[in-house]
């Protein structure tokens, strides 16, 4: 992990001049991660390529918050390119976004913050403003390309193994959305990983009192499911 985000980063500066900025709020948080999309929105719109591109959604009725490693014509994962749709279709529920978040939209930003904005083309008092410009950003952009590209490097000197790509399929990545949340709102149970995927197990933090890593060949009874919670990642 301390690998591939090295790696990001190495990714990340070939393309973008990160820039410290240090967050005194709330607010200030939140505005940076909007800086950072309106910033990434323009290099994509007039260089053709953004990376580390941070992506703030409404989903199926709760916020989903990513970092999209590369944009080019394609998006690389269906659920961001499913929040990526919904940003640029949709007016962004600013409303919705203050009120979960327990933010205030009039909050005077911090002076390096907006002396940041400034020069960055939109200058900004609050984080109201901020997402104002957010919004003329989304409605610039163009839905991502039905076809994605995942691409897999070794870590070791960083060569191509291979790329697969793959046709966007919304009713799939809905159901999987839906699942997902199914789980982290307590409305059902968690799900085991699947033999070939039994390695997650080694970073979960209920491995311990999980039946599965007690006997790693066996199929745990229902019994035995309803004891245990450990989180279900989905399948991409």
């Amino acid at each position: 992990m301390k690998a591939g985000s090295a790696r990001h980063v190495v990714l990340e500066e070939e393309v973008i001049k990160r820039v410290k900025v240090h967050a005194q709020s709330a607010e200030d948080v939140w505005a940076l991660k909007f800086i950072n999309f309106i910033v990434g929105a323009n290099q994509l719109l007039f260089d053709g390529l953004t990376r580390e591109l941070p992506l703030m959604g409404f989903v199926e009725g709760v916020w989903m918050v990513g970092i999209i490693d590369e944009i080019q014509c394609l998006l690389q994962l269906m659920c961001y390119k499913y929040m990526w749709d919904s940003l640029v279709a949709d007016k962004f529920p600013s409303q919705k976004f203050f009120d979960f978040f327990s933010l205030n939209p009039n909050h005077i930003l911090s002076p390096e913050i907006r002396e940041n904005t400034a020069k960055s083309g939109f200058p900004s008092e609050t984080l109201n403003d901020v997402i104002r410009y957010f919004g003329n950003s989304c409605c610039l952009l163009a839905p991502a390309h039905d076809r994605l590209l995942l691409r897999y490097e070794l870590q070791e000197d960083n060569s191509l193994l291979g790329e697969d790509e793959f046709a966007y399929e919304p009713d799939w990545v809905k159901d999987q959305i839906k699942s997902c949340l199914e789980f982290w709102l307590g409305k059902r149970e968690a799900t085991y990983p699947p033999t070939d995927e039994r390695w997650k197990c080694r970073f979960c933090k209920f491995a311990s009192v999980c039946p599965v890593s007690a006997n790693p060949n066996s199929s745990p009874s229902k019994t035995e499911n309803e004891d245990v919670v450990s989180p279900e990642l989905p399948h991409q």
